[in-house]
């Protein structure tokens, strides 16, 4: 039965959700976010790439830390009316497998296993600016520690990167936010607490910034704690999102 299950977005570049099948676009949820079904309407397809992908609407469950929401928006969105296209929605035991079949190529990642009880546990960008998408897993290590594992795929081989356990680079063992997602290139990389809360226009603009490739967001959900993830200048750097 298709409703009442939970999936994971497939769209590279995020799952839109609307306010009515085919209705006005509010936001969109990210690759590898889970979204819970909980009704299967009218059949539907687009053409994505050339190619044609078949499916239908679906009314999701609104309650979902997930969703960015669009910066145009100019009234508030009803929970109780979140629709999108499932074609790029896959059950979670699939999704989970093509994650394990990218782990098992990886040697390095053989005490690792997934942390699937998080909403989200993979990820995918340009992480390193090399024009090749890369995989990020959230994993628990031997040690129990929740991890980031990022998978810089390279045109020769790859290199595993690790966020979390003793030797973090930003003293954190564990990343078991719930709220995480890719920040497409382009967008403004921001801290929001220097000394004190701030907002946007306060920034100096020598501290934001903008990159031609792609970030990580992690975050507390309705909470404060977590912050922009980006690599420049050969290291992991991490600017404040309260």
């Amino acid at each position: 039965m298709f409703s009442q299950e939970t999936f994971y977005v497939t769209a590279p570049s995020g799952l839109v959700v609307r306010n009515n099948p085919d209705g006005t676009r509010f936001g969109k949820i990210s690759y590898g976010s889970a979204v819970k079904v909980e009704k299967k309407l009218q059949s539907f397809s687009v053409t994505d790439n050339g190619k044609v992908v078949n499916g239908n609407w679906v009314k999701i469950e609104g309650n979902n830390s997930q969703i960015q929401y669009d910066e145009n928006l100019t009234s508030g969105v009803d929970t109780n009316k979140m629709y999108a296209f499932n074609g790029f929605l896959t059950p979670k035991n699939e999704f989970i497998n093509q994650s394990e079949k990218i782990i098992a190529k990886h040697s390095a990642l053989k005490d690792y296993y997934l942390a699937t009880s998080y909403d989200v546990f993979a990820i995918k960008g340009d992480f390193f600016g090399d024009g090749i998408e890369d995989d990020l897993f959230r994993m628990i290590d031997p040690n129990g520690n929740v991890r980031l594992m990022i998978i810089n795929h390279q045109q020769n081989g790859s290199k595993i990167y690790s966020l979390g356990g003793t030797k973090d680079p930003f003293s954190m063992e564990n990343y078991g936010m719930p709220i995480l997602y890719k920040v497409g290139k382009g967008t403004p990389l921001w801290s929001n607490y220097e000394d004190d809360f701030r907002e946007f226009k306060s920034v100096p603009k020598n501290e934001i910034v903008k990159l031609n490739y792609d970030a990580i967001y992690i975050h507390e959900a309705e909470a404060c704690g977590g912050g922009f993830i980006f690599w420049k200048n050969n290291k992991w750097n991490w600017l404040q999102q309260e």
